[in-house]
């Protein structure tokens, strides 16, 4: 299976991070494809960063149409994946959408934890189409820029088990990491968490396994045409494909 690991901003730690995560997970049943925007954000943290990467996402995606068998939206906020899912018309799948959907087969009461308060605005409106306050108990917010950097991550990864201590403590009985830097740590730091963790990462990857042992049916429709005037030339042939 050939699986596009997309980040639709310009940090190429964010994709290497998530991509090494789909191999740990899938070893050689998967060839990962990474692929980060050249314009646009270093980071998605406000709407209109995000407003510029769903841009980003639809051109690169554009870019691999034809060579790939699925998509992984490396990103926070899952932006562009119904537009990539029509036009690409392989599964197309968010890490949060995947982290949540998989966070609810493991419990009922979910805890959320997420970088950055500044973000909070963008991240409650992207999860707000998967309705996650029907059974969030608590979300916590870590400020701390070395998620963010290559380096240490150890200073990182006390303020994640400190902060799902809190949401066990708060009645949570299952922990989602939320955020493309976070892949991995699941793995990582579970075995000693009081609750399980579920990151992007993680689910993303078994999640795309899934889809695409369901051949056509997970796959989409054909796209409507749609005609486009000075973006790139991949993009605009291919949304004007009838």
């Amino acid at each position: 299976m050939r699986i596009l690991c997309l980040n639709p901003n310009r940090t190429a730690f964010v994709i290497a991070t998530v991509a090494a995560e789909i191999r740990a997970i899938l070893g050689l049943a998967a060839t990962v494809i990474e692929a980060t925007a050249d314009f646009g954000p270093d980071v998605i943290r406000t709407h209109l960063d995000e407003a510029v990467a769903t841009h980003a996402a639809v051109d690169l995606a554009a870019r691999h149409a034809g060579k790939v068998d699925a998509v992984l939206m490396a990103a926070s906020y899952d932006p562009a994946t119904e537009a990539i899912r029509a036009l690409l018309g392989v599964p197309v799948l968010g890490i949060s959408q995947a982290a949540i959907a998989f966070a609810r087969l493991v419990g009922k009461r979910i805890g959320y934890v997420s970088a950055g308060a500044v973000s909070v605005p963008l991240y409650r409106d992207t999860l707000a189409r998967y309705d996650f306050d029907r059974d969030r108990v608590d979300w916590q917010v870590i400020e701390t820029p070395a998620a963010y950097a290559l380096g240490d991550k150890t200073g990182v990864e006390t303020m994640l088990t400190e902060a799902v201590e809190r949401l066990a403590g708060n009645g949570a009985d299952v922990a989602v990491l939320l955020g493309e830097v976070y892949a991995g740590l699941a793995r990582r730091l579970g075995p000693k968490s009081p609750i399980p963790l579920v990151d992007g990462g993680l689910a993303g990857a078994l999640m795309i396994e899934s889809l695409l042992s369901a051949g056509p049916l997970a796959s989409p429709r054909a796209l409507v045409p749609s005609r486009f005037e000075s973006v790139s030339a991949p993009l605009t042939a291919l949304a004007a494909r009838d």
